[in-house]
């Protein structure tokens, strides 16, 4: 194996990125190589905010004013970073699931890092990643990492707030010049039929999912922009988003794995990861 610290998977919704990880882990177990895997959604992600609110000085106060007792009780969950109070409430909620004020929680939601400002957003994220760095650089084991390098700035930057490509671009290049010491490797899937990979996904997920889903990509950002409705109009904005990451990891200097797994040929897709890695 090539030295590496850090592997990240990534695609669209339905391409396979868990199933490549929990792969690559099992792979990495097998072989006796120590590694950690994280997938999306974890609130303990170490290069990432899941479920983690961003308040200044003033919104704690508002806060503490309102719900004394609430403040109180998640203060150790609490991280100040320069002029900002980082509350990681969804570590909070996962170890305190009753007797939670919901109130409390829910104006906490309003604050959370993916509705900051683009500028603020990036600052947390880069310090977010110098830190994994530097973490990991200190540990023997490899990480895996599903989706939080690319998905999630496009989908704050572009699903959201439509910024250019350049601007997402020049991002992404800046983490990528942060994770360098790592020796990363980047894996990522690719559809032609962008319909036909999300209806997999759709089979598998609530109706709530994937309202949420075409809600975000479309009544927003880049979406709401281009006039874009329903499934339909989700799709056409996954492609868009198809086209900027292929444009974007094309321009990145790491090593990288693109496929094409519409075929879904996973005997095949298999074998060329595991001689990636």
């Amino acid at each position: 194996m090539n030295p590496t610290k850090l592997i990240i998977v990534e695609g669209i919704p339905g391409s396979g990125k868990t199933s490549t990880a929990q792969y690559i882990k099992d792979k990495l177990d097998m072989d006796q190589i120590s590694n950690r895997l994280y997938l999306e959604g974890d609130v303990n992600h170490p290069a990432d905010y899941e479920s983690v609110a961003c308040l200044n000085a003033s919104e704690i106060g508002n806060l503490q004013r309102k719900h004394p007792l609430f403040m109180e009780a998640i203060a150790p969950f609490i991280q100040v970073v320069d002029a900002y109070h980082l509350i990681y409430y969804g570590i909070y909620q996962e170890q305190h699931p009753i007797d939670v004020d919901q109130d409390a929680m829910d104006e906490l939601r309003r604050f959370d890092v993916y509705e900051l400002s683009v500028d603020t957003y990036q600052e947390l994220i880069a310090r977010r990643w110098q830190e994994f760095v530097s973490n990991a650089q200190k540990s023997k084991e490899i990480v895996i990492l599903e989706c939080c390098f690319l998905q999630n700035p496009m989908t704050m930057m572009f699903g959201r707030h439509n910024c250019s490509l350049s601007v997402i671009s020049e991002f992404i290049k800046r983490l990528v010049a942060i994770i360098q010491p790592l020796s990363p490797k980047l894996i990522y899937f690719y559809q032609d039929d962008i319909r036909a990979s999300l209806d997999r996904v759709i089979q598998e997920r609530s109706k709530e999912w994937l309202e949420y889903f075409i809600w975000y990509f479309t009544e927003q950002g880049y979406g709401k922009s281009n006039g874009y409705e329903g499934l339909t109009g989700l799709c056409e904005v996954l492609k868009k988003r198809k086209h900027y990451e292929l444009d974007i990891i094309d321009q990145l200097d790491l090593y990288k794995l693109v496929i094409n797994n519409s075929a879904r040929d996973w005997e095949d897709v298999l074998q060329k990861i595991s001689k990636f890695i």
